[in-house]
């Protein structure tokens, strides 16, 4: 076994996997990977680079006008990688008026047109007889007319069957390409990583960075283990993953599912709950012991209302003003009611709902109250959700929490700004009286460099969390007179483990933001009439 690879190619009865040769620890990097396709969706073409894939003001190639670039260097390194081989025939498109090639039919065509790609295609499994059965096909058929009327590969049945198996293999093994902020915005598919299976309870996640797909460990990884991976958001509900599964056909059998587990249930089986004596959660035992995963009524209760309830997200309006929104927001939150009344937070669709609520706060310019719902969210809900610290999901609510500091030290007169919050007095001066208790640059800083020391040093810089939390990091880093609290956070980042250093960290950070999380939870009850204790 040469170990100088992290991972090899074997069959089992799931089919083909990828195994490990060596042992990972959660939050190494298992590889790196280049993608072979890696496309913008039709919708953020204009609003990221097509090749380096980050959030830019773009500017459109000059050939086409189909794809964009955020500099000449992105457009040069593009150019010979793919773009030269495709420029002539998307300029068609754009030249008969069409508003864009929908991203499969490009992805095809990419595979048509450069050899390489589809070489690299070819040991992939497509599913044609699947796809050909599901009601689907006759799209996947005018799909593959267009790219090979596109390309002038002809439109006989060869070549249109060529075209469709080459068209399923992508559809069935590329990644949706998620951005934070902007949602789905593209496809990523590169050949061995699209070999990994899946698991609703996986030991290793995929993390996007730019052009790079990274595969790292999630839980713990042994030499000879599969490795997995979730195709899915796998803190849904049963039903909604297997709905979003169904486009590979096969139904999934691991515990998660076969048992229909909650999160509380999952969370209080993880390897690595201990990890998050670094994190925000004030007491790391009750991790493991949620009523949720104890008690059958509870998990019950959390089965069967995320069940319930599994279609309420896709019920929001992104074009209502912020007061529809509110009062949207407030009627689906209404019927999250038995959720919140068991404390089950982590539970579906409580999690997106308040950061909806997050986000609403934002708009409405009343970052104190953001800032508490955030703690909250951070505290009472990503946990369980998502086990290991270092998630992608937790380090970007770590941010989140940091701008809103940033934001409420800036201007604490904010919370007035907002028109639904002018009346709620007490609670204001409260929540007034709690920021001045806290001394929220040092909180800010030490949450920023628990950012950056959750990302692998090779890609602080280049995944845009990190690499925002550094740019923060180094402003606060050059403000004067804080030579005393300095050195306290510089003691505790050189030996988080000290006695000394542990203390300071609970007080500084652990105890403060659980201050501000049982604000958010009054909050939320104010807003939204739900008088609860936190468990």
């Amino acid at each position: 076994m040469n170990q100088d690879v992290p991972f090899q190619l074997r069959h089992d009865k799931k089919g083909r996997g990828i195994f490990s040769t060596r042992a990972f620890s959660p939050g190494d990097i298992i590889l790196p990977f280049t993608p072979t396709i890696l496309i913008p969706s039709l919708s953020h073409i204009k609003t990221i680079c097509s090749h380096c894939f980050k959030p830019a003001d773009v500017r459109s190639c000059s050939g086409c006008h189909a794809v964009s670039y955020c500099d000449a260097a992105c457009q040069s390194a593009n150019w010979p990688a793919v773009h030269a081989k495709e420029c002539k025939l998307l300029r068609k498109v754009t030249e008969q008026g069409h508003p864009g090639i929908p991203t499969p039919v490009r992805a095809v065509i990419q595979a048509l047109v450069k050899p390489g790609i589809g070489a690299a295609l070819e040991t992939l499994e497509g599913n044609v007889e699947s796809w050909r059965k599901s009601d689907k096909w006759a799209d996947m058929e005018m799909m593959a007319m267009g790219a090979t009327a596109f390309t002038g590969q002809g439109t006989g049945q060869e070549e249109l069957q060529k075209t469709l198996a080459l068209l399923c293999k992508i559809q069935t093994n590329a990644f949706h390409r998620y951005d934070a902020d902007l949602g789905q915005v593209g496809i990523f598919l590169e050949p061995k990583l699209a070999m990994a299976n899946h698991s609703c309870i996986p030991n290793a996640m995929v993390q996007f960075v730019g052009r790079k797909a990274i595969l790292r460990a999630e839980k713990p990884i042994k030499v000879d283990e599969e490795i997995e991976i979730s195709y899915t958001d796998y803190t849904f509900p049963r039903s909604k993953r297997k709905y979003a599964l169904a486009p590979y056909f096969f139904d999934c059998q691991c515990p998660r599912c076969e048992k229909d587990l909650n999160v509380y249930q999952v969370c209080a089986g993880s390897p690595v709950i201990s990890m998050n004596r670094h994190s925000l959660v004030a007491d790391v035992g009750k991790l493991g012991r949620h009523p949720a995963a104890t008690d059958s009524t509870k998990a019950s209760t959390a089965t069967s209302f995320s069940e319930q309830l599994s279609d309420i997200i896709d019920e929001k309006d992104p074009a209502l003003s912020p007061e529809d929104r509110r009062r949207s927001l407030r009627a689906r939150y209404q019927q999250c009611k038995g959720l919140a009344a068991q404390n089950l937070w982590a539970v579906f669709p409580l999690p997106q709902l308040l950061t909806e609520v997050s986000i609403l706060y934002i708009e409405e310019s009343n970052f104190i109250y953001a800032l508490s719902t955030a703690c909250f969210v951070a505290t009472s809900s990503e946990p369980y959700r998502h086990v290991l610290p270092y998630h992608p999901i937790r380090i970007k609510g770590l941010l989140l929490i940091a701008k809103l500091l940033a934001n409420t030290a800036a201007d604490t007169a904010s919370l007035g700004n907002s028109q639904a919050v002018a009346s709620k007095g007490d609670i204001n001066q409260r929540a007034l009286q709690a920021l001045q208790d806290i001394d929220q640059v040092s909180l800010c800083q030490m949450l920023l460099i628990m950012i950056i020391a959750s990302v692998p040093r090779d890609y602080i810089r280049e995944w845009e969390v990190s690499a925002t939390a550094q740019q923060m990091l180094d402003e606060i880093n050059e403000l004067p007179g804080r030579d005393q609290e300095l050195s306290l956070i510089n003691a505790w980042k050189e030996n988080p483990e000290g006695e000394q250093a542990r203390a300071f960290f609970e007080y500084a950070v652990v105890k403060q933001v659980d201050s501000l999380a049982n604000l958010g939870l009054e909050i939320l009850e104010m807003d939204f009439g739900y008088e609860i204790e936190i468990i």
